[in-house]
């Protein structure tokens, strides 16, 4: 297992550039050959390039888990055909969706791993096409008083993370949807409440934002058991 706090483009949100999951990450072409080495240093699953409309947000606009990518509609044709391309290499069994809702954000709309998926209300009218997209448990949930529950948690098969408003009941019920133990509340780089937003991780491994404090390094580590 392998983390590290580090910068993308001289920032802390380390969260809204990059996706990964189990089986491969997602990142912007335009990184320095530096960071991508010692991005590929910590994930050492296939990792591609991609860009959403030309931009670099690939963790705001995309969700996945191993069965399944989630895209905005604003992606263009030949980014597209590039992701396919690169993820039949991976799986050819891996669902490659856009999902047309004026709301694209999904990674701040969607906290999803490999067993369950909590939605935003935002896209309620796109519950069903997200389950079979992501093939997991979906439901509508808010919690801590936002409807942002990608953006205020992070999570992966063993753990998650949420915001430090979410109450006792808000903490069982992700944990009963997404199938975990361990789940707690904590923040990033020096309180910051937006979890996605400053780290990323899989099941193995993760890198977080370099402002990250010793104890929220301990304890997201030791939640999402890296």
């Amino acid at each position: 297992m392998s983390i590290l706090k580090y910068q993308i483009f001289g920032s802390n949100t380390v969260g809204v550039y990059l996706e990964v999951n189990n089986l491969y990450g997602l990142y912007p072409p335009t990184l320095l050959k530096s960071t991508l080495n010692n991005i590929k240093k910590v994930f050492k699953e296939p990792l591609f390039p991609l860009t959403i409309n030309n931009s670099h947000l690939i963790g705001v606009y995309t969700v996945s888990n191993k069965y399944g990518i989630i895209l905005p509609h604003i992606i263009r044709d030949d980014e597209l055909e590039s992701l396919k391309s690169n993820l039949k290499i991976v799986d050819e069994s891996i669902n490659i969706s856009i999902l047309d809702s004026i709301d694209n954000a999904y990674g701040n709309l969607i906290l999803c791993n490999d067993k369950g998926a909590i939605i935003s209300i935002f896209l309620k009218d796109y519950k069903k096409q997200i389950e079979d997209i992501l093939n997991v448990e979906t439901v509508i949930y808010e919690f801590a008083d936002l409807n942002l529950p990608g953006s205020i948690s992070l999570a992966n098969n063993k753990g998650c993370v949420v915001h430090p408003l979410s109450t006792d009941d808000d903490i069982n019920f992700i944990a009963s949807i997404l199938k975990i133990d361990e789940i707690d509340v904590s923040t990033v780089n020096r309180g910051i409440p937006y979890i996605s937003s400053g780290a990323v991780a899989n099941d193995n491994n993760g890198i977080f934002g370099q402002a990250c404090t010793g104890p929220e390094m301990m304890r997201m580590t030791n939640i999402l058991g890296l």
